[in-house]
């Protein structure tokens, strides 16, 4: 298991759950990161991580993205 914020450039993976607080977990719910979710990492400048979930992008940053822990799967 890993956390979003570990994925490289280019990988997928289903989020297994989100750890944190109300705050985080309500940002993180309402953008479709959900337990059983595909999110996929596009690209990486930084600390900010632009990931694809259900098609919409989303730019987020280093601190949220280390509270989704994912199931990493091999590039589809």
């Amino acid at each position: 298991m890993f956390t979003l914020a570990m994925l490289r450039e280019g990988q997928e993976a289903r989020v297994v759950t989100v750890i944190g607080g109300r705050g985080a977990i309500r940002n993180l719910m309402a953008i479709g990161i959900v337990p059983g979710k595909r999110v996929k990492v596009l690209g990486r400048r930084g600390g900010a991580m632009l990931v694809s979930v259900d098609g919409t992008k989303y730019v987020l940053g280093r601190g949220l993205a280390m509270r989704v822990v994912v199931d990493v799967k091999e590039k589809i």
